[in-house]
């Protein structure tokens, strides 16, 4: 087997990085993974480079393209024929448009969509991208990840954008919503992408448990029951089917 060693210390440095919710040092790292020190910093640079780590003032974590890489992953391996089956009979069941949706450097991009006849019409074609703060796919997504790297993800972004004049305007408001929406483990937005659609969305998660993708399910904010717990299970079951049919 040819030996490359410093691409094998990249690969460990991002594998041990992903091991941490939390901000990691090139001290850490060279006492953890043994590399000199000297080959530690000049891999850091190249990997900051390519926007595979990100540095923040504690240290080092993933920066945003490795979800990129885990997205572009997604496009090739059974995700897509997987689900689509499951997202078709949410949408039927429900008699709404529901969507599969994964996330690329910090954008959501529809990956599928399944549209009942009886559904409205919302901006959820497939290769259509959206900001991941404001949908609820990203946010159920973005929930589920450390928020280092979360926080890598959108470092990038200066000042966010608004569509409708709803959602979080800022990475502290952003915490705030993904900690309740931790809590729930699903994720809904109100308006904040159509003027008066709502979505409810549930993460799907690989083999490592990592979320990947997020499945969503898109209604009329006027039709949207008092009690939403009942569809939000459906929501859940759907995106939990998908993780199993992964595993």
């Amino acid at each position: 087997m040819a030996e490359v060693p410093a691409l094998r210390r990249a690969i460990a440095i991002l594998r041990h990085m992903a091991s941490s919710n939390r901000s990691i040092t090139a001290g850490a790292l060279v006492r953890s993974l043994e590399i000199p020190r000297s080959s530690a910093y000049d891999i850091l640079a190249v990997l900051e480079e390519l926007g595979l780590v990100a540095r923040t003032e504690s240290g080092y974590v993933l920066g945003a393209g490795v979800h990129e890489l885990g997205a572009s992953y997604l496009r090739t391996n059974p995700l897509q024929r997987l689900a689509q089956p499951i997202v078709r009979q949410l949408a039927e069941d429900t008699a709404t448009t529901a969507q599969l949706a994964v996330i690329r450097g910090w954008e959501t991009e529809y990956v599928l969509k399944e549209q009942s006849l009886k559904s409205v019409a919302v901006i959820t074609a497939t290769g259509v991208r959206m900001p991941s703060y404001l949908t609820a796919t990203g946010r159920a997504i973005l929930a589920q990840l450390p928020k280092s790297e979360v926080l890598a993800m959108l470092q990038s972004e200066t000042e966010f954008v608004t569509r409708t004049g709803k959602g979080p305007t800022s990475v502290k408001a952003l915490n705030a919503v993904l900690a309740q929406e931790r809590r729930t483990g699903s994720a809904i937005e109100y308006g904040e992408v159509t003027p008066g659609i709502s979505t409810l969305a549930a993460p799907v998660f690989d083999v490592l448990g990592r979320p990947i993708a997020a499945i969503g399910l898109s209604f009329v904010t006027e039709t949207l029951p008092e009690d939403t717990d009942p569809i939000v299970d459906q929501v859940k079951a759907a995106a939990a089917e998908v993780t199993a049919k992964l595993r």
